[in-house]
């Protein structure tokens, strides 16, 4: 009787083959699933799941570990970038020199310095200047040098026929009539050449009014500003001098009616000292005062080759320079 039940089964899985895989499938899968179910139950499987998920989690792509180290990189560098290169160039006193730079400075210069008062009673982070004005960043007062006057010429002796010209010039001349803006004609003097670095460098200070700012340095000192030094400095104090003597000649050499404002300019200051792509930004005066700023600068051109250290902190052929000018 066993046997004969043997030989039915074997007939049955030899002609319904498939039948017989479809039920030790659903045999199977009801199997695990029933075991899953009692280990859910019974939190076999709560402490597995929780370590597989968080290896999953800390474990990133091999594309976005890429592309997090690029971007961290590119953060470094720009950080790096505007620690080395503060914005806003100011003149330092030698008399307040410091040895080491400030940890955090908004301004670079040719020299150290850090942040003082000779009589602080505000806890700050910025010197206390009783100046004026409130554009520029100074310290101290540094007039223009007047020019030197050329001695008078002695007095000759003429013969009478001389004294009768001299009669004759002395007439009046018919008065002239300026209409807004009037361009008087200057009197003829002897062309000057532009100012250059090297000649810019023999001057100590840029001339100026100190700045008007509250605060309170807790150095005891001469007043000064946290200023770090960098291979700009020197370069741009010559540069800025070069082009402020350029701006005085020129202002005293015509006669425009002046009025208050600013003009800012714009352009690329080459490795060779070419300026290059000039624009105005602003301008607060007119045309006539603005292009005296421009030929300011572009008269002293071409400046001399950047350092090796200023090139290679650049790291390129050229830079963008903003440069404004103050009518007061």
């Amino acid at each position: 009787m066993q046997w004969a039940k043997q030989n039915v089964f074997r007939e049955f899985m030899t002609r319904q083959p498939l039948v017989v895989a479809l039920l030790l499938s659903l045999l199977i899968h009801t199997g695990a699933y029933g075991f899953w179910k009692l280990g859910k139950q019974l939190h076999w499987w709560d402490h597995q799941a929780t370590w597989l998920l968080k290896i999953l989690e800390k474990k990133p792509k091999p594309l976005d570990l890429q592309k997090l180290i690029q971007k961290q990189l590119q953060e470094m560098a720009a950080a790096q970038q505007k620690k080395e290169i503060p914005l806003t160039f100011v003149e330092v006193d030698p008399t307040t020199l410091a040895l080491e730079p400030p940890k955090e400075a908004k301004y670079y210069g040719a020299l150290n310095a850090k942040a003082a008062n000779p009589d602080s009673i505000i806890d700050s982070l910025k010197p206390k200047v009783d100046g004026k004005q409130e554009q520029v960043v100074r310290t101290e007062t540094v007039s223009k040098p007047q020019p030197l006057q050329p001695a008078p010429p002695p007095e000759k002796t003429e013969p009478k026929k001389a004294e009768k010209t001299e009669q004759v010039s002395d007439k009046p001349k018919p008065a002239e009539t300026p209409g807004d803006l009037a361009l008087a004609k200057p009197e003829e003097k002897p062309k000057e050449k532009p100012r250059t670095l090297a000649a810019a460098r023999a001057q100590k200070n840029l001339v100026g009014e100190p700045m008007k700012q509250s605060g309170g340095a807790k150095q005891r000192g001469k007043i000064a500003f946290d200023v770090k030094q960098t291979p700009f400095g020197s370069y741009d104090a010559a540069f800025i001098a070069a082009v402020q003597q350029r701006w005085f000649d020129l202002l005293d050499s015509t006669q425009f009616a002046q009025r208050s404002g600013k003009v800012v300019l714009e352009f690329k200051l080459m490795y060779d000292g070419r300026i290059l792509d000039m624009k105005v930004n602003g301008n607060e005066v007119g045309e006539l005062l603005g292009l005296l700023c421009q030929r300011a600068i572009s008269d002293p051109a071409p400046f001399p080759q950047w350092p090796s250290d200023m090139r290679r902190m650049v790291g390129g052929n050229y830079r963008e320079v903003t440069f404004t000018f103050y009518y007061n």
